[in-house]
């Protein structure tokens, strides 16, 4: 069995006749019987209303840049990501219709939290693939929820939720606390807990929605939901009854520190307990950059795989909201409120190259057991003519060389070993 994931796909415009890249990468994804990418954009016309809130910007295409996706030959969506109800309820479920018109298998997103937690299934190959996405970074009413009683489900994304605590000494904890005191920040919480409406943590002092405990060691820790890691845990247990293999992928932009290259405390241990429930392979993206491989119990996790289409300056349709978060006259063009925004094209993550390189796995099992891992490096024409910017390409030797060296520094703290040969980058299993 062959498994092939590529990372986020946001495809506003036709490809142009210049894209030269596209048979190639074309060919190394149907390597694969199972073929993976994460959609982070809405399908529609324009035509369904925007959320208050976005995953940054809303992303929405028209149903022509899907079939555009769909022609690199992928069988099967995540679509759990900040981007998901950037176009409300209508702008999900559309998306939802426009996979199941083109009979594309999809995760990550449904009616309610059962159906947005269900798997994909794939067969291939004689065999079942099972396909779980999830997404740590989202609004919370962004979150699919299950029925009650006569209360109807409510539509959504399967959300990994997770607590972030910072950690104090004493005399940063002393300062918190008459900052609290000199601000009244606190007010209408205390309220609220005293009311019996919000839960005290215990040990936990908050500043606003901000959380905080005394430490002799400075610094973060986070944690996933214990409600959501058990949700997952039956999902995952479920799907292995059926499918022969069981891959994650999950969307996240949290970080450890300030390097978005680290993966959350969160994130690693959400990863690291998929394995141990069952699941053959964990695939991340999110940050936009490349992050560590891990190989825990002989199971590869992949913290980020970064892009695959990533074309968030060509945008053709946005709300008003768009020109009210960026204080843009609404008169302005698209081109030119965001000409505003990225400060004349200096600012943003279309100006970094970082941002336009990602990988694209080929995971070969066979009789249960991971037999070997392939992976081709991908560079997003970022210093090519506009029109090709952000299309995906396999990466030239100098680029490749590049990666490669990314990959061996952030995963040799994970015991990772990594070889090159012929542009293809492939991971030693013991």
């Amino acid at each position: 069995m062959k498994i092939c994931v590529t990372g986020d796909s946001i495809l506003m415009a036709p490809f142009p006749e210049s894209y030269k890249g596209f048979e190639a990468v074309k060919a190394h994804i149907g390597q694969a019987d199972v073929r993976i990418n994460n959609l982070e954009m809405v399908i529609s016309q324009g035509d369904k209303f925007a959320s208050t809130y976005c995953g940054g910007i809303w992303l929405t295409g028209k149903p022509e840049r899907l079939d555009d996706v769909c022609s690199y030959g992928f069988n099967c969506f995540g679509f759990a990501n900040n981007h998901t109800m950037d176009f409300s309820y209508g702008g999900m479920e559309n998306t939802l219709r426009e996979l199941e018109k083109r009979k594309k298998p999809v995760c990550g997103a449904g009616m309610s939290l059962e159906a947005a937690t269900a798997p994909a299934m794939v067969e291939a190959a004689g065999e079942k693939v099972a396909v779980l996405c999830i997404s740590a970074t989202c609004d919370d009413a962004a979150r699919a929820g299950d029925a009650q009683g006569n209360m109807p489900a409510r539509p959504g994304l399967n959300m990994l939720r997770h607590s972030e605590t910072f950690l104090v000494n004493e005399a940063h904890m002393k300062a918190l606390e008459e900052i609290a005191a000199a601000t009244h920040i606190n007010g209408r919480i205390n309220n609220s807990k005293a009311g019996g409406y919000t839960q005290t943590k215990p040990g936990i002092f908050s500043l606003g929605s901000v959380d905080f405990k005394l430490s002799d060691v400075e610094g973060k820790s986070s944690a996933p939901h214990p409600g959501d890691m058990e949700r997952m845990k039956k999902a995952i247990e479920e799907a292995s009854k059926e499918a022969s293999y069981v891959v994650v992928c999950f969307h996240s932009h949290e970080i450890k520190g300030d390097d978005d290259e680290e993966p959350d405390f969160f994130i690693e241990e959400f990863a690291r307990s998929c394995i141990d429930w069952g699941a053959s392979a964990v695939v991340g993206s999110g940050t936009h950059q490349i992050k560590a491989i891990e190989l825990y119990k002989g199971k590869p996790i992949f913290y980020s795989i970064a892009n695959f289409i990533f074309q968030v300056d060509k945008m053709t349709m946005v709300p008003r909201d768009y020109y009210e978060k960026f204080r843009v006259d609404p008169s302005k063009t698209i081109d030119e409120a965001e000409y505003i925004r990225s400060n004349g094209g200096t600012r943003g993550l279309e100006t970094q190259f970082k941002n336009y390189k990602g990988l694209m796995p080929l995971l070969e099992f066979e009789s249960g057991k991971l037999k070997s891992v392939k992976i081709r490096p991908v560079e997003l024409n970022f210093r090519s003519e506009k029109a090709c910017k952000g299309l995906p390409q396999l990466a030239d030797a100098e680029v490749t060389e590049d990666i490669f060296g990314t990959l061996c520094r952030l995963s040799a703290p994970y015991g990772t070993r990594l070889t090159l040969s012929e542009g293809v980058i492939g991971v030693n299993i013991p």
